[in-house]
């Protein structure tokens, strides 16, 4: 059975916004973890059929120590466990990620970038969103990484900086909705 590791901040966020797509992964075949932050909902995750790891993270902190505790967390875990297939999601996650996925030469990794935030704001990078755009050049720029974009602007970044190639680019018009859970209704 295929191991598919869903890297995202928060188990909450997971719950509202990637639920689906691990229990159809789940359905499909693969043996499904959810890496992400404890913040009390993990029995939730745990009652779906799904395996859960606390990450380390600080989903809005700058502390360099902090950061490197979240990367080399995930690099011993992708080494210790051989995931076929990691998906991060989040700018923290698709960095450290990507990066500890290319230091174990993890077979397949799935980026889902759903915004950038205001760190890439402005004509010019700063210094630590040029530091940024480096380390994702290098750990993302490789046939075996997908990027997933909902927005013109992040991908046009991203290729701007050579992070990824039009061929490793899926794009999809947002997260989309469940037609099971909110029934459609015409505007009136």
């Amino acid at each position: 059975m295929p191991k598919l590791f869903l890297v995202v901040n928060e188990d909450r966020f997971f719950l509202s916004h990637r639920k689906a797509i691990a229990l159809n992964a789940a359905k499909n075949g693969f043996d499904v973890t959810i890496v992400c932050k404890d913040t009390g909902q993990k029995s939730d995750v745990l009652a779906l059929g799904l395996k859960m790891i606390e990450l380390p993270i600080n989903p809005t902190g700058e502390n360099i120590f902090q950061e490197l505790k979240t990367f080399l967390f995930l690099k011993k875990l992708y080494k210790k466990a051989h995931p076929d297939i990691v998906h991060h999601v989040g700018l923290k996650n698709i960095l450290w990620g990507s990066l500890a996925a290319k230091f174990t030469k993890t077979n397949a990794v799935v980026n889902a970038v759903s915004g950038l935030g205001t760190i890439f704001n402005g004509d010019k990078p700063s210094f630590t969103a040029q530091m940024i755009l480096r380390v994702l050049r290098f750990a993302c720029r490789k046939k075996n990484v997908i990027t997933i974009f909902q927005n013109h602007e992040d991908e046009n970044l991203f290729l701007k900086y050579r992070i990824t190639t039009k061929e490793n680019i899926v794009f999809i018009k947002g997260s989309g909705v469940d037609l099971n859970e909110y029934q459609f209704s015409p505007e009136n």
